[in-house]
């Protein structure tokens, strides 16, 4: 998938948030960059950020998975981009505590993050160890 789709499907699934675009010298990019207004989104990252996070997904998806290669996963690109913006969203979710009980239900972020592991789950390998 190439790099301006993940962050466009990234996007899509985080409520109102936007691209701050910054060069490869940590420089913020005007020439491409929009002008917002503060009331007019959530939160702004910057397109490095959703790339790193798309990376960090995969390696997360093929732990999980045991599965190095994505290529028979057919639903492997909407899985991973839900994944990216699960880890995104509880980058940025602040809360007082990790824990998941009844006084504080799971998050955005968290939801995210199940939906696309239930979506990997029947492309997920098991290994069997005797000893």
């Amino acid at each position: 998938m190439e790099e301006e789709t993940i962050i466009k499907e990234v996007l899509f699934k985080l409520d109102n948030w936007v691209v701050e675009n910054i060069d490869k010298d940590g420089d913020l990019n005007q020439s491409h960059s929009l002008e917002y207004d503060e009331m007019d989104y959530n939160k702004k990252v910057s397109s490095e950020e959703i790339l790193h996070f798309y990376d960090v997904a995969t390696n997360y998806a093929q732990s999980y998975t045991q599965l190095t290669d994505f290529n028979n996963v057919p639903i492997s690109d909407t899985a991973l981009i839900l994944w990216t913006a699960g880890l995104l969203w509880r980058k940025y979710d602040v809360r007082p505590n990790d824990q998941i009980d009844d006084t504080y239900p799971i998050g955005y972020g968290d939801s995210l993050i199940n939906q696309a592991k239930e979506m990997l789950k029947p492309y997920k390998k098991y290994n069997f160890n005797i000893f």
